[in-house]
C-alpha cells in the first residue's frame, strides 16, 4: 500500500492573487417590473411575514406552557 502524504496547512493562509488582466464581473441588470407588480410582490412578502410571525407566536405560547 502507498503511504498517504500528510497535508500541512499554511498559517496565515495564502491569498490567491488576481491577475491584472482579469476584470470584475459586470453587474446584473434587475428585471423590469411595473409599479403594480412591485406593489403585488411587496404585499405577498408582507403576507408571508405575517404568517411567519403568527407561527412564531404560536411556538412561543407552546414553549411558555410546556
Amino acid at each position: 500500500m502507498m503511504a498517504k502524504k500528510k497535508r500541512t496547512l499554511e498559517y496565515p493562509p495564502r491569498r490567491l492573487e488576481r491577475q491584472q488582466d482579469e476584470s470584475w464581473p459586470s453587474p446584473l441588470h434587475l428585471p423590469k417590473f411595473s409599479s403594480g407588480d412591485i406593489g403585488l410582490i411587496l404585499k405577498r412578502i408582507l403576507d408571508r411575514l405575517d404568517a411567519v410571525e403568527k407561527r412564531l407566536e404560536n411556538i412561543e405560547r407552546a414553549l411558555r406552557k410546556g
